[in-house]
């Protein structure tokens, strides 16, 4: 499982910010075992440039349930999808910064035996709307303060992040 979190602050308490790293991303899922459905629910922390990923995960499917991020002068922010109905279908900041491991509803299968959740780009407003977006690249996006910002895929990273590593073809096989 591979992905990547931008989250951008945009004026929501008079802060504007881009945050990369240590983000702890709460990932959901189910699976088919013996003929039964199971649950899957994992915490994981992105790198320096965002990225996480999460190895040896069942075949199913899945969904980012949620993150945490710290900033100074906000203490820790929590988004949440209930991920339980299509009406509700939305990220919003939570004030209680809990994230259940609960859910109906996986945006995410495995593809050549890699979950690719891309990249995903959530921006804070001021009145404490959350919009999101998912991009399998990103070019010239104009974030909080400015800057442009520019990603290849996400398989592409890893692939040179741990380049010769026993994963490498199925990362290629996603970028074709």
């Amino acid at each position: 499982m591979i992905g990547s979190i931008i989250f951008d602050i945009d004026g929501y308490e008079e802060n504007f910010t881009t945050l990369y790293r240590n983000i702890e991303v709460a990932v959901v899922g189910r699976y088919v075992r013996d003929g039964m459905f199971h649950d899957f629910g994992r915490w994981t922390t992105t790198d320096e440039n965002g990225y996480f990923f999460i190895p040896n995960v069942p075949d199913g499917e899945f969904a980012i349930k949620g993150f945490r991020a710290q900033y100074i002068g906000l203490g820790e922010l929590t988004i949440e999808n209930e991920l339980i109905d299509p009406q509700y279908n939305y990220y919003e900041l939570d004030p209680d910064n809990t994230i259940s491991f609960g859910a109906e509803l996986f945006d995410t299968r495995s593809n050549q035996r890699i979950i690719n959740f891309k990249h995903n780009y959530f921006k804070l407003h001021r009145g404490k709307m959350v919009t999101f977006m998912r991009y399998d690249r990103i070019d010239d996006l104009k974030l909080s303060m400015g800057d442009l910002l520019n990603r290849k895929p996400a398989p592409a990273y890893f692939i040179e992040k741990y380049e010769g590593s026993g994963w490498d073809s199925y990362l290629n096989m996603q970028l074709k």
